[in-house]
């Protein structure tokens, strides 16, 4: 036997390769690749590592396990598609290789080219004294009127975007004994305000003990200054009390008080506005470029941070607004905002104080499905230390405020009320407003697509009681009394809905509860649970190629609050503008101002609309001053023609163009 073995074996030796090849089985040839992160790629945080095998013994691959540096990452994962989720918190800053592993059912194994990638993990030069930003609008803060005198209204005005202030708005106060109180929960407090040549003074109280008087004056502007700073507060719950006295330096030319946020310490998660969305959520794509950032108290834990120009970040959501909320601080840079597919902002995030913050909000949006993308640019201005660009979270909100052209009021509804913190308070819209009845029958009705709906109204101690239809059945009686005044408070919810088109109806019925002293309705805004499958926007800017312009419009100077930052206006009677487009909706984007005309408006050559583009109280940018809805599927025209007319009051006959919404 021994010698038959030997003979067999000697003859195959002495075979041909070819020949030998038809008698021993040879594996079918198996293909692994790691599709993600890509080599060259920097992670952080939570990274998702994936692998494919290919070729003909592909059906035979019983697993595929991930390698780090040579040690196995996570376990076997058995089922296709392949992948673990690696955190890179467990590895040093710096360079590392990845590789895949495949197991056929035979236990032989192929592997993939090692891919290397940097982990970009700590930033140690973050500040040690991260306080909360808390804007002027928060519902923490309640403002409470003073005593009204020439030149000196009672009522706060939230509305103010007359110099750079912290996220786009500012309160002033003139008047004797107005009050604004912030209850906070921190060891620290500063008040951002105002110092200038026609600033007033202010008193101020902590935890309701008088502190000092405040001269705000000094010969030159100061805007986004810290007017009072106090650290070592015991742990726990404050009070910080800004009293405007509506008295001045002998110097000053007025006495104007202005609140325009709180900074709170140590570092805290900032309040959500809206429904709050990780940067860890499945609906945030990063590219190669970000780093993960642990060293504060992040929302959810962590927060992304880059300085890579060639780095993105992307968040798909559904709603009409979205806010990106980070950092801003000495070490902080420039990035740019993209939305919908259209560059929107240029934005700088430097403070030469370090708060957790809003940084950009998109805000005046098409219900449906957007996408707001964020790019570090790489540079900062002089004097800072970095050019960082932090990723925390985002905020979405599905909000209809009370000037929506979705809601309809009876006559006997007084509109643009602003005597209160109400919702809508934006760089974009100015003050917020709402809308107020007190008589019998008067009715708000708001016309909606989607399977939940909830009105936002202001409870009060001279509030009435309101009946709530839904689809015009009766649902229920509401009374919006309270005891002292709310704002921005939830009135009536209804859900469930089908998903489809309802219409939800406010009713002043004038009665009250017996401890009101009044039977006022308000309607500040709606909020909406948007259709499962929305459609995708697209925005246009106003220098988009599909737009036509004849003679007479004019490009208008970079200014913050413009879709991407410009604009296209006309005063010529006649001046056209074409879009041409494809899609079965669309909206155009323009300013409400002081000087704003009568546009025409026509689809496909038609005339469907008169726009008057005037507003007497406070100017509006990129609004929505025209929608055309369930177009015939394909391509239209929509022109806008200067008429060189304008209502009673305006100072002119101006049309803007500042972007499209396709959808």
């Amino acid at each position: 036997m021994r010698k038959q073995l030997l003979f067999v074996l000697c003859a195959l030796w002495m075979w041909p390769a070819a020949a030998l090849a038809q008698v021993l089985p040879v594996p079918p040839a198996v293909t692994v690749t790691i599709t993600s992160p890509g080599s060259g790629a920097t992670v952080g945080g939570t990274t998702s590592v994936t692998a494919d095998v290919s070729g003909a013994g592909a059906l035979a691959v019983q697993g595929v396990r991930l390698t780090l540096d040579g040690a196995n990452l996570g376990q076997e994962d058995t089922t296709a598609p392949y992948g673990v989720a690696w955190d890179t918190a467990d590895a040093t800053n710096g360079s590392h290789t990845l590789v895949a592993i495949a197991r056929d059912a035979a236990g032989l194994t192929y592997s993939s080219d090692p891919v290397t990638v940097s982990v970009f993990n700590d930033l140690p030069h973050r500040p040690a004294d991260t306080a909360v930003r808390f804007e002027n609008t928060d519902p923490a803060i309640a403002y409470t009127p003073g005593t009204t005198a020439p030149g000196q209204p009672a009522d706060w005005w939230h509305g103010s975007r007359s110099r750079g202030w912290s996220a786009g708005t500012a309160s002033f106060n003139r008047s004797a004994g107005a009050r604004a109180t912030f209850a906070f929960t921190g060891t620290s407090i500063r008040w951002i305000g105002f110092r200038a040549y026609w600033a007033g003074i202010a008193n101020l109280y902590l935890d309701g003990v008088f502190v000092s008087e405040i001269d705000l004056y000094e010969p030159d502007e100061r805007p986004q200054t810290t007017v009072f700073s106090r650290t070592g507060l015991s742990p726990g719950s404050h009070t910080i009390v800004v009293e405007s006295t509506g008295r001045k330096n002998a110097l000053a030319s007025d006495d104007a008080v202005v609140v325009d946020a709180f900074d709170v310490g140590p570092s805290a998660v900032p309040p959500a506005d809206g429904t709050r969305i990780d940067e860890t959520a499945a609906s945030v794509q990063f590219s190669s470029g970000w780093g993960s950032d642990r060293s504060i108290a992040w929302s959810g834990g962590s927060a992304a941070a880059s300085r890579s120009p060639s780095a993105r970040a992307t968040l798909t959501f559904t709603g009409t607004s979205a806010t990106w909320v980070g950092v801003r601080g000495p070490d902080t840079g420039y990035a740019l905002v993209y939305l919908d597919g259209a560059f929107q902002a240029e934005v700088d995030t430097y403070s030469p104080v370090e708060v957790q913050a809003p940084i950009y909000q998109a805000g005046n949006l098409a219900p449906g499905r957007h996408t707001l993308a964020i790019m570090p640019m790489g540079y900062t201005r002089p004097g800072a230390i970095d050019s960082l660009v932090f990723i925390d979270a985002f905020d979405v909100r599905s909000r209809f405020e009370d000037r929506d052209a979705a809601i309809g009021y009876s006559p006997d509804w007084s509109q643009n009320e602003t005597r209160q913190a109400f919702s809508g308070a934006s760089g974009l819209m100015g003050t917020g407003t709402a809308a107020v009845s007190s008589t019998p029958g008067g009715q708000a009705a708001f016309a909606f697509n989607g399977t939940a709906v909830s009105w936002i109204g202001a409870p009060g101690p001279s509030r009435g009681i309101a009946r709530v239809y839904v689809d015009g059945v009766y649902t229920a009686d509401v009374d919006t009394y309270a005891a002292a005044d709310q704002v921005r408070a939830v009135m009536f919810t209804a859900s469930g809905l089908a998903d489809a088109a309802h219409t939800l109806t406010i009713e002043v019925t004038g009665t009250q509860n017996p401890a009101s002293a009044g039977a006022s309705i308000v309607v500040d805004a709606f909020d909406v649970v948007l259709p499962a499958s929305p459609p995708a926007i697209s925005r246009l800017q106003e220098s988009d190629a599909s737009i036509a312009y004849t003679a007479g419009w004019d490009p208008q100077p970079l200014f913050q609050f413009w879709s991407g930052g410009y604009t296209r206006a006309s005063s010529i009677t006649g001046a056209q503008a074409t879009l041409t487009f494809t899609g079965q909706n669309v909206r155009w984007l323009g300013d409400r101002s002081f000087s704003g005309g009568y546009a025409r408006v026509y689809i496909d050559g038609v005339v469907v609309a008169t726009v008057d583009t005037h507003t007497p109280m406070q100017e509006e940018y990129q609004t929505p001053l025209f929608i055309a809805s369930n177009l015939l599927p394909g391509t239209h025209t929509l022109t806008i023609e200067v008429t060189g007319t304008a209502a009673p009051g305006s100072s002119g006959v101006r049309v803007v163009i500042d972007a499209f919404e396709i959808y």
